[in-house]
């Protein structure tokens, strides 16, 4: 019963680490298109769902998911703070 939770743990996590760089995206093109800067929120989403699926793939981490979502979000999560320095 527990694998099958951190099976699906591990999913959520690496959906929302590949969510979030969509969700970034499309607010960030939606307000400039709007004739609006939301650079700084569209990066906030972003870091919200990096961070997110970080702390679900490290409780999933036994699985594949799990262990694909956290490596994931951390690489872009690292990634994109050190291109923002």
């Amino acid at each position: 019963m527990a694998d099958r939770k951190e099976g699906k743990l591990g999913a959520l996590a690496l959906a929302l680490s590949l969510s979030g760089v969509g969700v970034g995206m499309a607010v960030g093109l939606l307000a400039r298109l709007v004739g609006h800067n939301a650079d700084a929120v569209a990066f906030l989403l972003f870091t919200a769902f990096q961070v997110a699926a970080i702390v679900l793939g490290l409780v999933a981490w036994r699985t594949q998911y799990g262990k694909a979502a956290a490596i994931t979000a951390a690489v872009l999560a690292v990634g994109s703070w050190t291109l923002l320095v």
